[in-house]
């Protein structure tokens, strides 16, 4: 509100100063009104404009909402201004030129140029309170899908991402059905607690070979993978790319074995590279709604998502921004993990309510996303994931929660469809790890086989650190051999937690390859065309990526899609499948960036799309997979 009223307060000046002149009875001829809120209109306009343009042109998206707030003020002035000129602009619609040269000046009509004020200023605000509340009957959701309710999550997610899904005639049919609010700063602050919190030491940029996993280690771990890694613009970038840089993503560690490290449970703070204590470090044994660690088990770290962080910009279509976020933060995290010499390895089924409560949030507003065990190479394996011992936990919060008017869920379907998708214990179980391969599929006549990909794995480290998502490319095409090798490197070392993700490329300037769009097969290490060849193929590629320059500039575009089917048969549920696969692809988009670093080649990963335009441009049934993420590739200008 504060901020509202900053920006309306020159308006509010003016039209005060113009209401006590009339009460006086000086008020100021016609055209000096007409030039005194001309020149505010200007001001108002180059700041609107410089906002959007700035603000959007270098991806600084956490405070656009100050362009909305300008866009409407702006508006309030084109309508006044319009009011003043409305007899003008009648009179030259009306007349032709002759007669218009020829005609004499008429006497005032204050009454017109009111009359149209308010008429146009009722036009705007109707379209405005239209706009506000058109679309707020989303997410209807049958109850008695199943026996007790059995099929309800999945009917969530069907509901949901159908709901999430751009389309151009959804701009004008749904608006947001749930009221954000202001966003929360960007870092969680400290908690008040009786003991300090642990410095840690300054992460590393490059790897330091046989160091061992200790505290240094462990920084290094945290640092790579929600570290600030840039600064600019007021925008604290982060070591992984994040939608609209609003990076919602929180860590907390459970230490168990790390030398230099006290044990207990603990909340990375991330402007201060320190953890913050959350219980006492003796009562780090374990961690509720997981059961008991393996031998072997050196932390644990669990990820979560401020909501509101990225549903102030993001809206209805939040929940896919932070799970495909996550999983670029994660495959950070298990990059380098692996190169301080402990094996990550990310849990299929946990408990999101009794995590959330060890650790003093709530879920309504944090919830509990993923959680990942760092172990030694040498211990055992986690045992296999025990589906009995799981059940949904949409179930616990009832049909009110997914009701039509989400009188429970202040967050509306974001809150509706992560219930659907966590779990609750039903037993006492030990964690547990589903084994997975991607879709195995014999080469075909008529595939173009890949070159043998030479990856050029590089310091993790290093890479991780001077990442950046490259929004400008040249028009060279991309040689083949480097697509296949980004390819290859988005299959390795197999799918962590969900099969379902499936990768076509539009390749609209790659060596070799006809500008159509191909479908990548993993196992035989080729590609099969999808569709016919275009050579408007990076034209509709733009139209359909909401017109982004990112997107029709780029040499190739991997378009990541999950199949319904895999993702419905995932052992943890049909729901919780569908978490999985994104943050699967968000793995597999982090890969690409990481590969193609490494090559120097630019990437840009993009979440949003019209859904159904990127499904038909490579050929895909929406009624079988779901596209949900986009890489732009290509030689950085």
């Amino acid at each position: 509100m504060d901020k509202l009223l900053w920006v309306l307060l020159p308006i509010v000046l003016a039209a005060v100063a113009v209401g006590v002149a009339a009460w006086r009875g000086r008020l100021p001829p016609r055209p000096v009104l007409n030039v005194a809120f001309s020149l505010l209109l200007l001001a108002y306009l180059l700041v609107t404009a410089g906002l959007g343009i700035f603000w959007v042109a270098n991806q600084h998206l956490p405070v656009f909402d100050w362009h909305y707030v300008f866009g409407y003020a702006l508006l309030v002035l084109v309508v006044v201004h319009l009011g003043f000129n409305l007899r003008a602009v009648v009179f030259h619609l009306r007349r032709r030129p002759a007669v218009l040269a020829a005609a004499p000046a008429r006497g005032r009509r204050p009454w017109l140029g009111a009359f149209g004020v308010l008429g146009l200023l009722a036009a705007a605000g109707g379209g405005y309170v239209i706009g506000l509340r058109h679309g707020r009957t989303e997410l209807r959701i049958d109850t008695a899908a199943g026996p007790g309710g059995v099929a309800l999550p999945l009917a969530v997610v069907e509901r949901f991402h159908e709901f999430s899904a751009h389309t151009r005639s959804g701009v004008l049919r749904r608006a947001p059905g749930a009221d954000w609010g202001d966003p929360p700063p960007p870092f969680k602050p400290a908690r008040p607690v009786p003991w300090p919190p642990v410095a840690l030491p300054a992460a590393r940029r490059a790897q330091a070979p046989g160091a061992g996993f200790d505290v240094r280690a462990l920084a290094d771990v945290l640092w790579h993978t929600a570290g600030v890694s840039a600064r600019s613009g007021g925008i604290h970038f982060r070591t992984s790319p994040s939608s609209g840089a609003l990076f919602a993503t929180e860590l907390y560690v459970l230490v168990l074995d790390v030398p230099g490290m006290p044990a207990g449970l603990w909340h990375y703070d991330v402007p201060g590279q320190a953890l913050q204590p959350l219980a006492a470090p003796a009562a780090g044994a374990g961690l509720p709604g997981l059961g008991a660690l393996p031998p072997g088990s050196r932390a644990l770290l669990v990820a979560t998502a401020l909501f509101r962080r990225s549903g102030h910009k993001y809206r209805d279509r939040t929940y896919r921004y932070v799970l495909g976020d996550l999983g670029h933060a994660l495959e950070n995290l298990r990059a380098v993990a692996q190169a301080a010499g402990v094996r990550a390895t990310l849990l299929q089924a946990f408990d999101e309510a009794q995590i959330a409560a060890a650790l003093g949030i709530d879920e309504a507003d944090e919830g509990v996303l993923a959680a990942v065990l760092l172990q030694d190479p040498a211990a055992s394996a986690l045992p296999a994931l025990d589906s009995a011992a799981w059940q949904p936990a949409v179930g616990a919060v009832g049909g009110a929660a997914v009701g039509a008017e989400h009188a429970a869920t202040p967050l509306g379907i974001t809150d509706a469809i992560h219930r659907a998708t966590s779990l609750r214990t039903r037993t006492a179980p030990a964690c547990g790890h589903a084994a997975l391969a991607w879709q195995a599929a014999p080469r075909q006549a008529g595939w173009q086989a890949l070159p043998v990909a030479s990856r050029r794995a590089g310091d993790p480290l290093a890479l991780i650190a001077r990442r950046r998502s490259v929004r400008r490319y040249a028009a060279a095409p991309l040689p083949l051999a480097d697509l296949a090798a980004l390819l290859a490197a988005m299959a390795q070392p197999g799918p962590l937690l969900s099969a379902a993700v499936r990768i076509d490329v539009l390749a609209a300037r790659v060596a070799g390859l006809a500008a159509l769009a191909w479908r990548y097969h993993p196992a035989a290490q080729a590609l099969e065309p999808r569709t016919r060849p275009a050579d408007d193929l990076s034209r509709r590629a733009r139209a359909a990526g909401l017109d982004q320059d990112v997107i029709g500039d780029a040499a190739a575009v991997l378009v990541l899609s999950i199949d319904r089917a895999a993702w419905a048969a995932d052992p943890a549920g049909a729901a919780r499948g569908y978490r999985h696969a994104f943050i699967e692809a968000g793995l597999a988009g982090e890969r690409v960036y990481l590969e193609a670093g490494a090559r120097g080649l630019g990437v840009c990963a993009v979440g949003a799309f019209y859904d159904d335009e990127v499904a038909a441009l490579v050929g895909g049934d929406p009624g079988r997979e779901w596209v949900v993420h986009l890489a732009a590739v290509g030689v950085p200008a």
